[in-house]
């Protein structure tokens, strides 16, 4: 990637595109600011021009103070108008770019190196797809978004205030810088600890996925004790940051509430001195103090609002760090989606796969995979990679499908960059069967298929029938292709042979067979070996197993050994 992805640039280009959005999300927060200021601009209104002559005349015009009441009710009525309209707009915005993130995260999970996979948890990846972009929604409608409307009341409340009287605005002003640094002293304690929360979070959501995945494991082991007390400790940890938080969380509203009882009784002492027989106060009539009164007790509100949208900005900073490491991880190479399979497999070679000058490491470590190797492989060639464990067979082949790139060098099929080739056209190419089957959520049809559409029954079928599955799954599986694939319905042999049937199904051209002839009994074996050779008819096969090679008829062997190839 040659931008580096930064969550305000993000948020910048998605309400570009969805501008309409944008302005209707300026308008409900300035509106909900506004409107804010109206009942009390009303309240002042419906005391001095009614209430405050009625007492002095003793007479009431009650036809004009039931109209004037209802105007005071119709104030409220439009701010939860407004309110409503400003959760709304904010509610489809938070849906809206969570979505967009999402998309564009699992897109960049498609570019990432392997090295990623290898070096973090399986949890990982969905903690940040989950976790940490709801932080971030979190962050942009209850964090940016409401302090905004919050900031918007307080100057609008606080220049109203000076207009009914600049003593009154004074005596606030004096209070407000207060309150900033008491918000501020909190803000930091705040994100010191939901930046180390986030990372238990973390632990807690990888110690889960791993358990899950190992679950066998543990129980053979009887390792469910030593699972329980490690997730307990996290817990622990969990619990004494959580409860640090609480405590600045759960301080912070009452002292702000303590200062807005303060400034109210400092004011209703001023007041005592400035009554006079024409009901005004400081120089302000009884309805303007009466006015500047709400104000005063609806500027604390959003003041109070504040000290909580601190700490839910504080923990999307601390999801918007992660998704940024994340977004920003080293990917595989830009592929070209101007190469087709047919473009490639148009007027083959005589050697299909080339490997020049090929030069590989992982990159925690400079120790060479392979160094400089150059060889090639003919069309239908039958070949098998031998070698010690660890010496790079396996490495080998996912070079060969691009799942890895070559440090230096490169590998051709028919003169194409492997690593270049779209990933949609690879399936076309190669097929490639693990040493061990991994099922997907879904059908007996879907384990081959892999859930694309345009492979049809037929050629499921037809894959399965080389296989010699097809006619165990129609006379021995309820639902035949239809029914939901349980592993324990299939024997260990049985699953290496749906690995091959999903491997061929789409008529590649090359095989790669990763150690399959591993654990089976003799039986299995030979059944294997039956359709292999089937599967193995006008097809170039690479092999990292030498147990059936002299069975099935290879024709070359090529051995890996410390960074170097060697052609027997």
């Amino acid at each position: 990637m040659n931008n580096q992805f930064k969550t305000s640039k993000f948020i910048f280009t998605f309400f570009k595109k969805h501008y309409v959005l944008f302005i209707l999300l300026i308008i409900s927060v300035i509106g909900s600011a506004c409107v804010a200021l109206l009942p009390s601009f009303a309240l002042q209104y419906l005391i001095d021009n009614f209430i405050c002559p009625a007492v002095l005349n003793s007479e009431v015009n009650q036809s004009s103070l039931i109209i004037m009441s209802l105007v005071y009710f119709s104030t409220y009525l439009l701010i939860a108008l407004f309110t409503f309209f400003e959760n709304y707009i904010i509610d489809i915005c938070g849906q809206k770019l969570i979505h967009v993130l999402r998309l564009s995260m699992i897109e960049k999970e498609h570019r990432l190196k392997s090295s990623f996979f290898s070096n973090n948890g399986s949890g990982e990846m969905t903690s940040r797809v989950t976790d940490d972009v709801y932080a971030i929604e979190v962050l942009f409608a209850n964090g940016f978004v409401e302090m905004t409307v919050d900031l918007f009341k307080i100057i609008s409340i606080l220049a109203s205030i000076f207009v009914f009287s600049w003593v009154l605005g004074l005596l606030l002003l004096v209070f407000i810088p207060i309150i900033f640094v008491i918000t501020q002293i909190f803000r930091k304690k705040m994100l010191k600890n939901q930046l180390a929360n986030r990372k238990v979070l973390n632990k807690e959501s990888n110690s889960l996925s791993e358990s899950i995945d190992n679950i066998e494991t543990i129980k053979n082991l009887s390792k469910e004790q030593y699972r329980e007390d490690s997730f307990h400790e996290l817990l622990n940890e969990g619990y004494v940051i959580n409860d640090k938080t609480s405590w600045f969380d759960s301080v912070y509203s009452p002292i702000i509430n303590l200062i807005q009882a303060l400034v109210i009784s400092l004011v209703t002492c001023l007041v005592a001195y400035g009554i006079n027989s024409s009901y005004t106060i400081l120089g302000i009539t009884v309805g303007t103090f009466a006015a500047a009164l709400n104000l005063i007790t609806d500027i604390f509100k959003p003041i109070g609002n504040i000290g909580q949208e601190f700490q839910t900005i504080q923990e999307g900073i601390s999801g918007t760090k992660r998704i940024e490491n994340f977004m920003n991880e080293k990917e595989i190479g830009i592929k070209d989606d101007s190469i087709s399979s047919e473009a490639i497999l148009k007027n083959i070679q005589e050697y299909i796969l080339k490997f020049d000058e090929l030069s590989f490491h992982y990159e925690d470590s400079d120790t060479l995979i392979f160094d400089k190797a150059s060889f090639n492989i003919k069309r239908n060639e039958k070949v098998v990679i031998v070698g010690r464990t660890g010496a790079g067979k396996t490495t080998l082949l996912k070079l060969i499908l691009g799942i890895v790139e070559p440090t230096n060098g490169e590998i051709l099929l028919n003169n194409f960059a492997t690593n270049k080739i779209p990933d949609i056209e690879k399936r076309k190419l190669f097929g490639y069967v693990e040493q061990d089957f991994r099922p997907i959520p879904g059908s007996i049809m879907e384990q081959i298929t892999l859930k694309d559409s345009s492979i049809t029954l037929d050629e499921v079928r037809k894959a399965m029938k080389s296989c010699f599955l097809d006619e165990y799954v129609m006379n021995n599986i309820e639902g035949n292709y239809n029914a939901q694939f349980k592993e324990e319905d299939f024997s260990r042999g049985q699953l290496q042979l749906l690995g091959l049937a999903r491997a061929i199904v789409m008529n590649p051209s090359i095989i790669l067979l990763d150690e399959i002839s591993a654990n089976l009994d003799s039986n299995t074996e030979n059944l294997i070996i039956n359709a292999l050779d089937k599967a193995f008819k006008d097809r170039t096969v690479i092999s990292v197993s030498h147990r059936l090679s002299d069975k099935l008829g290879f024709t070359r062997t090529i051995k890996v050994d410390e960074g170097k190839v060697y052609k027997e």
